[in-house]
């Protein structure tokens, strides 16, 4: 990686600038309301649920067999 690419060489030479305000307002909303959390279907959160009390139901039978 030390040579130099000539296609790199003219983006850098390229003047930067910033988009408006108005813009970057927008690109903001447009981000933020993509970011909102989806809905879960409720057989997941039972599915989740009886995977977590069937886990410590094992945890306690299996703690209780080291006595």
């Amino acid at each position: 990686m030390n040579q130099e690419d000539p296609l790199l060489a003219r983006l850098h030479s390229l003047p930067l600038s910033e988009p408006n305000e108005q813009l970057s307002q927008r690109i903001a909303l447009m981000a933020h309301a993509q970011l909102r959390a989806k809905r879960v279907h409720p057989i997941w959160t039972f599915v989740v649920a009886a995977s977590v009390v069937s886990y410590l139901g094992w945890a306690l039978m299996f703690t209780s067999k080291l006595y």
